[in-house]
């Protein structure tokens, strides 16, 4: 019985929603980038960090080591005859020198961008962690405090939960507006970020106010849905 699927909602607004959706999927999207781009660099700059100065030949012994290991462990499709063993040290000697010529080539030209590299990357884990928020606000997988609502009888409990939705929607308005101030006071200061002369303090700063507002909207939103009981069930969610 508890598979039966629950009654129909009808959604409100569906304009709206679906903006709001594209919305959501825009973000993820520029979360995604970010993320991969971001996670680029910090490697890059440990590649930078640990071979930038070390040329020892263990290393290009390791190397091929794993290489030779990652051939003759590889996945083998139905029909398809594993490679002998000459074949394999042939092809794990070519790939142990590429990458072995790219990790040179690398640190020798890039050696001294590490700093810029790594400030940029943690300008990255800002816009990640902010794009975030803003999609667990949308996906309704924020942190909330659900032990309050047993306290209250059956039938309060949608307008308590829009009430904190409503004060959550009016904390980040306040939240936003002292972020557009410190953005402002940082162009008219006209910060640059350390080591990265050519990005400003304010447009590395601006997803700040962004974030807050999407959550308030998105928060607003919810307060009025839930307690108009319009709001769309709840996807349930397995544990990763």
């Amino acid at each position: 019985m508890d598979n039966l699927p629950g009654p129909a909602v009808t959604p409100t607004y569906p304009r709206i929603r679906r903006l709001d959706a594209l919305w959501h999927t825009g973000e993820r999207y520029l979360c995604g980038g970010l993320f991969l781009v971001m996670a680029l660099m910090v490697f890059a700059s440990v590649l930078t960090e640990t071979f930038g100065n070390r040329r020892e030949w263990l290393d290009l012994v390791l190397l091929l080591g794993v290489c030779v290991l990652a051939v003759r462990t590889r996945a083998v499709k139905p029909g398809e005859t594993r490679w002998s063993w000459p074949v394999s040290l042939a092809v794990a000697a070519g790939a142990a020198a590429l990458i072995a010529g790219a990790v040179y080539l690398y640190t020798d030209q890039f050696a001294g961008k590490i700093i810029p590299a790594q400030k940029l990357a943690l300008v990255m884990m800002l816009w990640v962690a902010l794009l975030g928020a803003s999609m667990a606000t949308y996906e309704r997988s924020h942190l909330a405090l659900e032990m309050g609502e047993k306290l209250w009888p059956a039938r309060l409990v949608p307008y308590v939960k829009a009430t904190s939705l409503a004060l959550a929607s009016a904390f980040c308005v306040a939240a936003c507006y002292l972020a557009i101030e410190l953005v402002l006071s940082q162009r008219h200061h006209r910060l640059k970020i350390d080591a990265n002369e050519w990005l400003p303090t304010w447009l590395a700063f601006v997803i700040v106010p962004y974030a807050f507002a999407a959550m308030a909207l998105r928060f607003l939103a919810q307060a009025s849905t839930t307690a108009t009981g319009t709001a769309a069930p709840i996807e349930e969610r397995l544990p990763s």
